[in-house]
């Protein structure tokens, strides 16, 4: 057991770097973004869909990002290393073979897609430009989200953190250089993220074969069938809370839209400040699947309850800091965004909402990644399901027929708290029969 956890200084040590490779990882979407909005409007459009759809595709398979963490964390904590290169070999096959049926089933279906979304037909031979491209080569997306997870559940947060950097930054001027320079079109700027993903991974896969044991068994280990079971139970049951989650953001998004195109405008914006805030707490978070996967039923498994209480203080304090950062800074943060007065009034009828929410919501996130160190990823899953009939989807139903903006917020909010009260109570009954 790494003694460092015991202190707050070696918590936030582990979690800081997690932190800001949170917050790297949107930034080339942001500077392609910005590039693309600068060169052409309708390429920007056509961009907008490609990325709408492929991140609702990422965020769906998720659980490439959760599960390897924990299971890894808590095999290496085991000394079972033939168990920890099949969990890897399964999470890169698990990547690989979703990346191939991706494109099997978007393909052929894109067009429809695009009329879902109301996309008009003269932007549908540049939407595939850039879709077709990000989607040929999504498997080298989804492989590198699944090397940087082996890495967390190694503990290796900082060269994780140094690999998302170099990632970032390669995306980032191949993007310009092809846009700008090669004038190649928006496929230029989709291979841009391809090839910058698929950097990462190898320079990730050596890293994870850097450790001379994992290196050694790496070619000749099988993939052990009890791994695979585990790791596909836990799967479905991320991909489950993942799916109902982006379902309640994206029937947010049609509520919005349907109460007025200013109500949809200040959506967007309070949208991205509350995700911005969440990538704080998913450092934190990130901290407690590590630790939980290390020591839960492992030696040191005494000391969890104590360093479990210590994340969730983190977790409060961050929740504190932007609930005053909302409260007293509101006016300047939303002016990033926009000067419309009409915005700025509609997102001031439930700014201190937000700003208090903050502090259980944060709390809520962390508790996430304790429940994912604790290997109950069928909870996180039921509850989830329940969060979104009984507190989700009636309140966001209430706000459609009223047309009320705080009503569709606090139907969002309700299932921050719902995932506060139901975590708090699992964790709290799980470390209290593991000390008895």
């Amino acid at each position: 057991m790494n003694r460092d956890w015991l202190t707050y200084k070696g918590l936030w040590a582990l979690s800081i770097p997690s932190i800001l490779a949170s917050m790297l990882e949107p930034l080339s979407s942001i500077v392609d973004t910005a590039l693309v909005g600068n060169f052409d409007t309708n390429m920007l459009a056509a961009m907008a869909i490609g990325v709408s759809i492929m991140s609702s595709i990422t965020w769906m398979f998720n659980f490439l990002v959760h599960a390897p963490i924990q299971a890894i964390s808590q095999k290496l904590a085991k000394g079972e290393y033939e168990n920890v290169v099949s969990l890897i070999k399964l999470t890169f096959l698990i990547a690989f073979s979703i990346g191939f049926l991706l494109v099997l089933i978007f393909v052929p279906t894109r067009h429809f897609i695009y009329e879902f979304l109301s996309v008009t037909k003269d932007l549908y031979s540049l939407c595939d430009e850039y879709f077709l491209t990000r989607l040929y080569g999504h498997v080298f997306i989804l492989l590198f989200m699944s090397a940087l997870s082996v890495l967390r559940g190694m503990a290796k947060v900082n060269i994780v953190l140094g690999i998302i950097g170099v990632a970032t930054a390669v995306n980032i001027i191949l993007s310009y250089l092809g846009l700008y320079q090669l004038n190649m079109g928006l496929s230029s700027v989709a291979a841009a993220t391809i090839i910058a993903n698929a950097i990462g991974f190898f320079i990730s896969l050596y890293y994870i074969l850097i450790h001379e044991k994992v290196r050694h068994l790496f070619l000749s280990q099988k993939i052990i069938l009890a791994d695979a079971f585990h790791m596909g139970k836990s799967s479905i049951n991320v991909f489950m809370r993942s799916a109902f989650l982006t379902l309640s953001f994206f029937l947010a998004t049609k509520v919005a839209s349907s109460i007025s195109l200013k109500a949809l405008a200040a959506h967007q914006i309070i949208l991205n400040l509350w995700l911005f805030a969440s990538f704080f707490t998913d450092g934190v978070a990130t901290s407690g699947n590590i630790i939980g996967g290390t020591l839960f039923r492992n030696i040191g498994h005494e000391y969890l309850k104590e360093i479990y209480h210590k994340l969730l203080f983190m977790g409060g304090a961050i929740g504190v800091f932007f609930c005053l950062i909302f409260t007293f800074a509101n006016g300047p943060l939303v002016s990033l965004f926009t000067y419309d007065e009409s915005i700025h009034e509609a997102i001031n009828g439930i700014i201190y909402f937000l700003a208090i929410a903050q502090i259980p919501v944060s709390i809520a996130y962390v508790y996430d990644g304790l429940v994912f160190g604790i290997n109950r990823f069928d909870f996180l899953g039921r509850h989830m399901l329940i969060a979104f009939f009984t507190c989700f989807l009636p309140l966001a139903y209430l706000s459609y027929l009223n047309q009320s903006f705080l009503l569709l917020w606090g139907a969002i909010f309700s299932v921050g708290i719902y995932r506060f009260i139901s975590n708090a109570y699992l964790v709290r009954k799980t470390l209290k029969v593991k000390s008895t």
